[in-house]
């Protein structure tokens, strides 16, 4: 079996608060029999580090003047910033300017793959793999500075 020669790979950093699409424009040079993007980033959630008491009183201010909420028990609040505060990016693709695939997942490593007959659940299958390829970063939150991610597409 022929494995995936890797065609495109791209890292990059996201600032603290982006909120914004980044796109990828690669041109495949041939047609293909499968296609696999792979997207990674990290960090996703605040790490125990992160929290401070200057980040817990920014956050209960932003919460209260945006929200009009307050803040629950210390115990609700470290559980809120550690497990349901998160860096959160989705990948959608085109080929050739339609549609293949969206995937709107809390990981934070996703491949999107793809042959003439299947695709990864969020994407459809491809009869000809070749032309342009768009991939495109939706990007929604970043809790971190320095929020490193790589996008890596392959074909075979």
């Amino acid at each position: 079996m022929n494995t995936m020669e890797t065609i495109y790979e791209v890292k990059g950093t996201l600032c603290k608060d982006f909120i914004g699409q980044i796109a990828y424009t690669v041109c495949l040079d041939k047609t293909y029999e499968e296609l696999d993007i792979e997207f990674s980033f990290q960090p996703q959630h605040f790490s125990p580090e992160d929290i401070t008491p200057e980040l817990k009183n920014q956050l209960t201010e932003y919460c209260k003047k945006e929200y009009d909420m307050e803040a629950g028990s210390p115990e609700e609040l470290d559980h809120a910033i550690c497990h349901e505060m998160k860096t959160e990016i989705h990948t959608l693709a085109s080929l050739n300017d339609e549609f293949i695939g969206c995937i709107h997942r809390q990981l934070t490593t996703r491949h999107m793959h793809f042959t003439h007959e299947e695709a990864t659940e969020g994407c459809l299958p491809v009869d000809k793999i070749g032309g342009v390829l768009k991939v495109t970063l939706a990007v929604f939150s970043v809790l971190l500075d320095n929020t490193e991610y790589s996008l890596t597409v392959s074909a075979r």
